[in-house]
Protein backbone atom coordinates (compact mmCIF):
# COMPACT_ATOMS: atom_id res chain seq x y z
CA UNK A 1 0.00 0.00 0.00
CA UNK A 2 2.86 2.73 0.26
CA UNK A 3 4.94 1.79 -2.42
CA UNK A 4 1.14 2.46 -4.15
CA UNK A 5 0.46 5.33 -2.34
CA UNK A 6 4.54 6.81 -3.13
CA UNK A 7 3.43 6.13 -6.69
CA UNK A 8 0.39 7.92 -6.40
CA UNK A 9 2.25 11.14 -4.89
CA UNK A 10 4.77 10.94 -7.48
CA UNK A 11 2.14 10.77 -10.09
CA UNK A 12 0.01 13.74 -8.78
CA UNK A 13 3.27 15.82 -8.37
CA UNK A 14 4.50 15.31 -12.08
CA UNK A 15 1.13 16.16 -14.10
CA UNK A 16 1.07 19.99 -11.49
CA UNK A 17 4.94 20.45 -12.15
CA UNK A 18 3.94 21.83 -15.20
CA UNK A 19 0.85 24.46 -14.36
CA UNK A 20 1.08 27.72 -14.40
CA UNK A 21 -0.48 29.87 -11.10
CA UNK A 22 -3.29 32.00 -12.96
CA UNK A 23 -3.20 35.45 -13.42
CA UNK A 24 -6.00 37.37 -10.83
CA UNK A 25 -8.36 39.28 -12.80
CA UNK A 26 -8.24 42.85 -12.37
CA UNK A 27 -11.25 44.66 -10.56
CA UNK A 28 -13.48 46.16 -13.03
CA UNK A 29 -13.13 49.16 -11.31
CA UNK A 30 -9.35 49.30 -11.33
CA UNK A 31 -9.59 48.28 -15.08
CA UNK A 32 -12.15 51.32 -15.54
CA UNK A 33 -9.63 53.72 -13.92
CA UNK A 34 -7.04 52.97 -16.12
CA UNK A 35 -9.19 53.49 -19.40
CA UNK A 36 -10.01 56.84 -18.26
CA UNK A 37 -6.10 57.65 -17.13
CA UNK A 38 -4.90 56.48 -20.81
CA UNK A 39 -7.50 58.40 -22.09
CA UNK A 40 -7.19 62.20 -19.73
CA UNK A 41 -2.92 61.48 -20.96
CA UNK A 42 -4.36 61.52 -24.33
CA UNK A 43 -6.31 64.63 -23.83
CA UNK A 44 -3.45 66.02 -22.49
CA UNK A 45 -0.61 65.24 -24.89
CA UNK A 46 -3.07 66.80 -27.61
CA UNK A 47 -3.20 69.77 -25.92
CA UNK A 48 -0.18 69.98 -25.47
CA UNK A 49 0.74 68.68 -29.03
CA UNK A 50 -1.92 71.10 -31.34
CA UNK A 51 -2.45 73.82 -28.59
CA UNK A 52 -6.00 72.59 -28.44
CA UNK A 53 -8.64 74.19 -25.91
CA UNK A 54 -11.80 73.55 -24.90
CA UNK A 55 -14.21 75.21 -26.73
CA UNK A 56 -16.65 76.02 -23.30
CA UNK A 57 -18.56 78.67 -24.97
CA UNK A 58 -20.02 76.39 -27.47
CA UNK A 59 -20.99 74.17 -24.77
CA UNK A 60 -22.38 76.23 -22.67
CA UNK A 61 -24.31 78.20 -25.28
CA UNK A 62 -25.36 75.32 -27.87
CA UNK A 63 -28.08 72.94 -26.73
CA UNK A 64 -27.32 70.60 -29.37
CA UNK A 65 -23.67 70.58 -28.73
CA UNK A 66 -23.68 69.90 -25.31
CA UNK A 67 -26.53 67.26 -25.92
CA UNK A 68 -24.07 65.69 -28.62
CA UNK A 69 -21.44 65.80 -25.41
CA UNK A 70 -23.36 64.37 -22.90
CA UNK A 71 -24.56 61.41 -25.62
CA UNK A 72 -20.70 60.68 -26.27
CA UNK A 73 -19.63 60.41 -22.63
CA UNK A 74 -22.60 58.60 -22.08
CA UNK A 75 -21.94 56.04 -24.54
CA UNK A 76 -17.98 55.81 -23.84
CA UNK A 77 -18.80 54.97 -20.18
CA UNK A 78 -21.49 52.85 -21.19
CA UNK A 79 -19.20 50.84 -23.98
CA UNK A 80 -16.19 50.45 -21.95
CA UNK A 81 -18.06 49.25 -18.96
CA UNK A 82 -19.66 46.72 -20.67
CA UNK A 83 -16.27 45.54 -22.61
CA UNK A 84 -14.95 45.38 -19.58
CA UNK A 85 -17.94 43.36 -17.84
CA UNK A 86 -17.92 40.82 -20.29
CA UNK A 87 -14.40 39.75 -19.06
CA UNK A 88 -15.41 39.23 -15.43
CA UNK A 89 -17.77 36.30 -14.21
CA UNK A 90 -19.94 37.21 -12.84
CA UNK A 91 -20.77 40.99 -14.28
CA UNK A 92 -23.06 39.85 -17.08
CA UNK A 93 -25.94 41.95 -16.46
CA UNK A 94 -23.86 45.15 -16.22
CA UNK A 95 -22.22 44.40 -19.71
CA UNK A 96 -26.02 44.05 -20.71
CA UNK A 97 -26.78 47.44 -19.16
CA UNK A 98 -23.59 48.88 -20.67
CA UNK A 99 -24.78 48.01 -24.05
CA UNK A 100 -27.88 49.80 -23.30
CA UNK A 101 -26.64 52.76 -21.81
CA UNK A 102 -23.78 53.20 -24.51
CA UNK A 103 -26.89 53.23 -27.52
CA UNK A 104 -28.85 55.97 -25.50
CA UNK A 105 -26.09 58.14 -25.66
CA UNK A 106 -25.59 58.09 -29.07
CA UNK A 107 -29.16 57.94 -29.53
CA UNK A 108 -29.31 61.22 -27.60
CA UNK A 109 -26.84 63.24 -29.07
CA UNK A 110 -28.04 62.47 -32.50
CA UNK A 111 -31.71 63.03 -31.54
CA UNK A 112 -30.24 66.50 -30.00
CA UNK A 113 -28.75 67.51 -33.59
CA UNK A 114 -31.76 66.26 -35.47
CA UNK A 115 -33.95 68.85 -33.47
CA UNK A 116 -31.46 71.36 -34.28
CA UNK A 117 -31.49 70.88 -38.42
CA UNK A 118 -35.25 71.12 -38.10
CA UNK A 119 -35.54 74.09 -36.34
CA UNK A 120 -32.33 76.05 -37.55
CA UNK A 121 -32.98 75.30 -41.32
CA UNK A 122 -31.14 75.53 -44.27
CA UNK A 123 -27.66 76.63 -42.34
CA UNK A 124 -27.90 73.61 -40.09
CA UNK A 125 -27.64 71.15 -42.36
CA UNK A 126 -25.18 72.69 -45.01
CA UNK A 127 -22.73 70.21 -45.48
CA UNK A 128 -18.73 70.68 -45.44
CA UNK A 129 -17.38 67.10 -46.08
CA UNK A 130 -13.46 68.46 -45.66
CA UNK A 131 -14.49 69.09 -41.84
CA UNK A 132 -16.56 66.24 -41.74
CA UNK A 133 -13.68 64.08 -42.91
CA UNK A 134 -11.23 65.51 -40.71
CA UNK A 135 -13.12 65.35 -37.31
CA UNK A 136 -14.11 61.62 -37.99
CA UNK A 137 -10.05 60.73 -39.19
CA UNK A 138 -8.72 62.16 -35.66
CA UNK A 139 -11.40 60.71 -33.59
CA UNK A 140 -10.95 57.34 -35.24
CA UNK A 141 -7.69 57.97 -34.69
CA UNK A 142 -7.53 58.69 -31.16
CA UNK A 143 -9.55 55.85 -30.26
CA UNK A 144 -7.27 53.34 -30.89
CA UNK A 145 -5.11 53.47 -27.67
CA UNK A 146 -8.25 53.07 -25.41
CA UNK A 147 -9.65 50.38 -27.76
CA UNK A 148 -6.24 48.40 -27.18
CA UNK A 149 -6.52 49.21 -23.82
CA UNK A 150 -10.21 47.56 -23.43
CA UNK A 151 -9.43 44.72 -25.43
CA UNK A 152 -6.65 43.90 -23.09
CA UNK A 153 -8.56 43.90 -20.19
CA UNK A 154 -11.32 41.91 -22.10
CA UNK A 155 -9.09 39.04 -23.48
CA UNK A 156 -7.38 38.36 -19.81
CA UNK A 157 -10.80 36.75 -18.49
CA UNK A 158 -13.55 35.05 -20.00
CA UNK A 159 -16.65 36.16 -22.12
CA UNK A 160 -19.94 34.05 -23.14
CA UNK A 161 -20.18 36.11 -26.21
CA UNK A 162 -16.47 37.87 -27.48
CA UNK A 163 -17.87 38.72 -30.95
CA UNK A 164 -20.15 41.39 -29.18
CA UNK A 165 -18.32 42.24 -26.33
CA UNK A 166 -14.93 42.89 -28.95
CA UNK A 167 -17.55 45.23 -30.90
CA UNK A 168 -18.99 46.83 -27.51
CA UNK A 169 -15.11 47.85 -26.89
CA UNK A 170 -14.51 49.29 -30.47
CA UNK A 171 -18.10 51.39 -29.84
CA UNK A 172 -16.94 52.78 -26.61
CA UNK A 173 -13.34 53.01 -27.47
CA UNK A 174 -14.78 55.28 -30.68
CA UNK A 175 -16.48 57.51 -28.57
CA UNK A 176 -13.57 58.22 -26.21
CA UNK A 177 -11.83 59.36 -29.31
CA UNK A 178 -14.71 61.70 -30.77
CA UNK A 179 -15.17 62.77 -27.73
CA UNK A 180 -11.75 64.42 -27.71
CA UNK A 181 -12.36 65.74 -30.98
CA UNK A 182 -15.67 67.16 -29.88
CA UNK A 183 -14.17 69.00 -27.10
CA UNK A 184 -12.16 71.41 -29.06
CA UNK A 185 -14.39 71.50 -32.27
CA UNK A 186 -15.45 74.97 -33.29
CA UNK A 187 -17.83 74.16 -35.86
CA UNK A 188 -21.06 74.08 -34.56
CA UNK A 189 -23.26 72.17 -37.78
CA UNK A 190 -25.82 69.46 -36.37
CA UNK A 191 -25.19 67.51 -39.21
CA UNK A 192 -21.04 67.99 -38.93
CA UNK A 193 -21.79 66.85 -35.33
CA UNK A 194 -23.56 63.97 -37.10
CA UNK A 195 -21.39 63.01 -39.18
CA UNK A 196 -17.84 63.81 -37.97
CA UNK A 197 -18.14 63.45 -34.14
CA UNK A 198 -21.59 60.64 -33.70
CA UNK A 199 -20.70 58.40 -36.45
CA UNK A 200 -16.77 57.30 -35.29
CA UNK A 201 -18.04 54.50 -32.64
CA UNK A 202 -20.93 53.32 -34.81
CA UNK A 203 -18.41 53.14 -37.47
CA UNK A 204 -15.65 52.01 -35.98
CA UNK A 205 -18.08 48.99 -34.74
CA UNK A 206 -19.65 48.43 -38.26
CA UNK A 207 -15.71 47.86 -39.51
CA UNK A 208 -14.54 45.72 -37.18
CA UNK A 209 -17.24 43.32 -37.72
CA UNK A 210 -14.88 41.41 -40.00
CA UNK A 211 -11.73 41.33 -38.50
CA UNK A 212 -12.86 40.68 -35.13
CA UNK A 213 -14.77 37.39 -36.23
CA UNK A 214 -11.53 36.47 -38.77
CA UNK A 215 -9.48 36.97 -35.45
CA UNK A 216 -11.59 34.85 -33.18
CA UNK A 217 -12.36 31.92 -35.69
CA UNK A 218 -8.43 31.65 -35.93
CA UNK A 219 -8.19 31.27 -32.22
CA UNK A 220 -10.83 29.06 -32.33
CA UNK A 221 -8.90 26.42 -34.06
Amino acid sequence: MSESTDATERLIESLGADLVPPRPLPRLRSAFAIVLTVWATMVGLVAVGTHFSINYNALMGSRFYLGCFVGLVIASLGGTASALAAGIPGRERLEIVGIGIAAFGLFAGALACVIAMQSLGVDAIAADPTRDAMCFEEGALLSLLPAGVILSFMVRGWTARPFRAALIALLGSGALGALIVHLSCGFLAPKHLILGHLSVPIVLMVLGVYPVAVMLKRLRK
